[in-house]
């Protein structure tokens, strides 16, 4: 199938652009390239995990009570006691949306184990963090902050005693310490601990820049006479996470409201690249040649002044494209491909559900061939009676049915 379009004569007198056939028939491309779209959507199971996960629920709402109720017990004056109840009260309720008790935390979320928990790609889950912190909402903000080693590891090669020494002396080991406690860890005897630095950071109030650099000091001994000398101490940090600053007050309607939001911008973006290529691929079609060879020697004036046309509409009016945007139809399938996908489906989940999570979206992919973190291509595309057995089917309609079976087949 070839294309020819004439350019203007400071870049070249013409431009051919061929694209061949697939031997399964033509437009089979156009769906090769809805694949690179599809593997970029997240649905609404996978939001509203990553948003719980992002927005961790924070204690600064209870601190708030108990202090207020510290102040009220604490006050016998009826006109101090007034005033302290006015000062709370522009704190308190739901009505006042102009501030926020909770002013924001610095988190830190391993990006391995996120991008494997949501089946999501890295750069997929920094978009959506993006999103966030461009949301409009005034009422919280996200801050993206650059990308840190959020675990510490300590070992001391002079014992237990070495380590119980640096807890007395360094404030951020002491609480870790006591937090593994709290979490039935048993310290006699042991030399080492890990801990999530950044949380530790967050818990004492202080950021986690001066707190690492504070562990990493650890390692030397600077009061000798001889200059630094090494203490039997090995810092390391470790796990490299997403590292942002976020509220924890949020309501649960301020958190629907913020995976809905999400998911409107995701499906506006996927119509969108959807509907740019369709229209794309339907217009080169247009002025397309049967074979290269008829337009490899001499320009087709009719066509390239039809494709001159449509270019000027898109880039202007956008007329033909609008009208194009109203006519597109939902893909409907017959009776006979309904059975054959749902077939498939079954035949998929009775071999697989017991070894991998499954859903909807999974599914479809592996029968559209996008490689996932928990479902690689390397591994996958060998599966050959599955990878990418159903990828002239619609991939949203995939996933409905898919996630329809794997309701009915629990």
């Amino acid at each position: 199938m070839g294309y020819s379009y004439q350019l203007a004569k400071t870049m070249s007198n013409k431009l051919y652009i061929t694209l061949i056939r697939n031997n399964q028939g033509e437009g089979k491309d156009l769906s090769e390239l809805r694949r690179h779209t599809f593997s970029n959507t997240v649905d609404y199971r996978t939001l509203k995990k990553f948003v719980l996960k992002v927005f961790t629920p924070c204690k600064c709402r209870e601190v708030h009570t108990r202090h207020k109720q510290a102040l009220k017990e604490s006050t016998s004056d009826d006109a101090t006691l007034a005033e302290t109840e006015e000062l709370f009260d522009d704190w308190d309720g739901e009505a006042n949306v102009t501030k926020r008790l909770c002013s924001g935390h610095e988190r830190a979320i391993p990006i391995d184990n996120l991008v494997m928990d949501l089946d999501v790609k890295e750069e997929g889950i920094s978009t959506l963090f993006c999103y966030l912190e461009l949301h409009p909402h005034e009422t919280w903000k996200l801050e993206n902050l650059t990308n840190v080693y959020s675990t510490c590891n300590i070992q001391c090669y002079g014992g237990p005693a070495l380590l119980q020494e640096i807890a007395k002396k360094c404030p951020p080991v002491a609480v870790a310490i006591a937090k593994a406690k709290k979490d039935g860890i048993n310290f006699a005897g042991k030399t080492d601990i890990d801990f999530p630095v950044v949380e530790i950071s967050d818990c004492m109030g202080w950021d986690s820049g001066p707190v690492k650099r504070e562990l990493k000091m650890l390692m030397w001994n600077m009061s000798g006479a001889n200059g630094p000398r090494r203490t039997g101490v090995m810092v390391e940090f470790a796990n490299l996470a997403f590292h942002y600053r976020a509220p924890g007050d949020l309501t649960e309607d301020e958190i629907d409201d913020v995976i809905m939001s999400l998911h409107t911008r995701i499906q506006k973006q996927e119509k969108a690249e959807l509907t740019n290529l369709k229209y794309l691929f339907d217009t080169l079609h247009s002025v397309s040649h049967k074979n290269f060879w008829m337009c490899a020697d001499d320009l087709d004036e009719k066509k390239n002044d039809k494709l001159k046309i449509i270019l000027e509409d898109y880039f202007q009016d956008q007329t033909d494209f609008k009208a194009a945007v109203l006519d597109a139809t939902e893909p409907e399938l017959s009776s006979y491909e309904l059975n054959q996908v749902s077939s498939d489906i079954k035949q998929f989940i009775h071999m697989y559900s017991q070894e991998h999570k499954l859903n909807g979206r999974a599914i479809a992919r592996v029968f559209h061939g996008v490689a996932s973190p928990c479902f690689p291509a390397t591994t996958w595309g060998r599966v050959r009676r599955f990878w990418r057995s159903n990828i002239n089917i619609d991939f949203n309609l995939l996933i409905k049915l898919a996630t329809k079976l794997l309701i009915q087949l629990r």
